[in-house]
């Protein structure tokens, strides 16, 4: 997408709008989250109009907003130079003024008294344009420009955060037609649609740059590509430092049970990996489901195998990791993970033991830790309300009798499902696979009489028993595993159920009241 047609964006107009709005309405700092500037810029000079426009940025000092160059009679300027120069302007009214790199000055990393001396001035100078604008109509308006936000407790009330959003598939169409042109090369129409999926949440400067990787390959960009884009999504994965890219080898055979889960989970997948055609077909872009149930079933390893069903990248989202330290800033990782989600999508979101994130919400407890959590749920149950993006998001949880209500309404999810401990059957399955796993021949070992005298048992439960087995069949002289040895095994464990029956039957009269769908079928 050339510069020249960025406000042409929807997405970028309605942005305009909104922050003009904000302008006009005389908040007094906008704050700008984007990694590209020059498309900040270029919404920055249309919210100008005929205003002055003044800026500051770490590197250079003030500098002349439209050119770049140093600004002569204020060379090495420091950020709190250049707000005393500002304030002691005899007319600040009818400005913008820019602050590139916010974040930088705002954090904890410059001397406590430097910043706290930042913090000061800024807020001086909001006084300062409250007093000047009191009785005019011009505005005058502070920008902070940065590429992720930090928004001081002190200066939270004055301060409006905006997201620049990435672009939109057809400004992706427009970046890989031009590229094509520019090249002399052809792109399939069919490649072209998986390419713009696989490109969606990058930046521009990001899809360029991964186009310009393609073309030097071998002279042209196709479905080939494609890997080097699930490569470069990696990349900003483990850059972020806020989500977990899990690895994981074992589809769906490494799942023993479950079979209505693992069906519809197969149906889902058959969208997911023809998007487009879906799409056009009329078919909406899957959400994901919830798993509940009980500890040491199988939720993780579902999770886990769905992405390697998928054949899409698997992110684990740790809420509780998301705390931060100033006001804002859990609702600013939040947003940062989310949208590294959407950045890295198609993939599979995983939020495992959800309950622990959510407990309590709306059961009257006080205290900031209460509010911070209320406003992230908030935020994660709009986000999955509106998110667009192909996040297929996977949620498991335990007990759901201590999560909102909220969250477990239809439409939050496509489904809901229920792990029980695992019926004869699935537990003949479950030890089947712990034998392969283990290179075992399972023909040799009677698993369904193991089957029959395991009830209770999870599916950890019976992995344990067949690694005791294992081991003790090689303790014995490398012998060959024997039903005896599992036998053995399991009558030195107590089952899971036995452990916690009070709970799994309170658990089974949730899922029941609630309608959840049975993962066993």
């Amino acid at each position: 997408m050339r510069m020249i047609d960025l406000l042409k964006s929807t997405r970028m107009m309605d942005l305009l709008k909104s922050m003009r709005s904000y302008v006009e309405s005389r908040y007094h700092i906008l704050y700008l989250v984007t990694f590209e500037e020059e498309k900040g810029d270029a919404l920055i000079r249309a919210l100008a109009g005929d205003r002055k426009i003044s800026e500051w940025n770490m590197a250079r000092g003030c500098v002349d907003f439209h050119t770049k160059n140093q600004v002569p009679s204020y060379l090495g300027e420091s950020l709190p130079d250049a707000l005393e120069n500002w304030l002691s302007r005899e007319d600040l009214r009818n400005n913008f003024l820019i602050i590139r790199d916010a974040h930088l000055a705002l954090q904890d990393a410059p001397p406590l008294a430097i910043r706290l001396k930042t913090i000061s001035l800024l807020k001086a100078l909001v006084r300062r344009i409250v007093h000047d604008n009191d009785n005019d109509d011009t505005t005058t308006t502070i920008f902070l420009v940065s590429s992720q936000s930090c928004v001081p407790p002190e200066l939270e009330n004055f301060i409006t955060v905006f997201d620049l959003p990435l672009p939109e598939e057809e400004e992706i169409s427009d970046l890989i037609r031009d590229h094509a042109s520019y090249y002399r090369y052809d792109v399939d129409e069919e490649v072209a649609d998986k390419l713009i999926l696989a490109l969606r949440g990058l930046s521009e400067y990001g899809i360029t740059r991964l186009l310009n990787r393609g073309y030097q390959r071998d002279g042209v960009v196709g479905a080939d590509d494609i890997a080097l884009v699930i490569e470069e999504k990696k990349q900003i994965v483990r850059k972020s430092g806020i989500l977990e890219m899990v690895s994981e080898t074992g589809g769906m055979d490494t799942v023993g049970g479950l079979e209505a889960l693992k069906t519809w989970l197969e149906r889902k997948a058959a969208i997911m990996g023809d998007l487009p055609a879906a799409r056009a077909f009329g078919v909406e872009t899957p959400q994901g489901a919830m798993i509940a149930g009980m500890p040491g079933c199988g939720k993780s390893l579902t999770a886990k195998a769905a992405s390697v069903l998928f054949g899409l990248p698997l992110l684990r989202l740790d809420i509780g990791a998301l705390m931060g330290r100033y006001v804002g800033d859990s609702e600013a990782n939040m947003r940062r993970a989310l949208r590294l989600a959407e950045t890295v999508s198609p993939c599979v979101l995983w939020v495992d033991e959800l309950e622990k994130a959510f407990t309590g919400i709306g059961g009257g407890s006080t205290g900031a830790g209460s509010e911070i959590t209320s406003r992230l749920f908030g935020y994660f149950l709009t986000w999955m309300q509106e998110n667009t993006k192909p996040v297929f998001v996977l949620a498991t949880a335990n007990d759901v009798s201590a999560l909102p209500p909220e969250l477990l309404r239809k439409g939050r999810f496509d489904e809901i499902f229920y792990v029980d401990f695992p019926n004869p059957s699935e537990r003949a399955e479950i030890l089947e696979v712990h034998l392969r796993k283990r290179k075992k021949d399972g023909s040799r070992i009677d698993v369904q009489q193991l089957a029959r005298e395991t009830d209770g048992f999870s599916g950890a439960d019976l992995e344990g028993i067949v690694k005791d087995a294992v081991e003790q069949a090689f303790l014995d002289g490398k012998a060959d595993l024997k039903t005896s040895h599992l036998l053995d095994s399991m009558k030195k464990n107590k089952p899971h159920a036995m452990m916690m029956k009070d709970k799994a039957e309170e658990y089974r009269k949730k899922f029941k009241e609630m309608g959840f769908r049975s993962a066993s079928g």
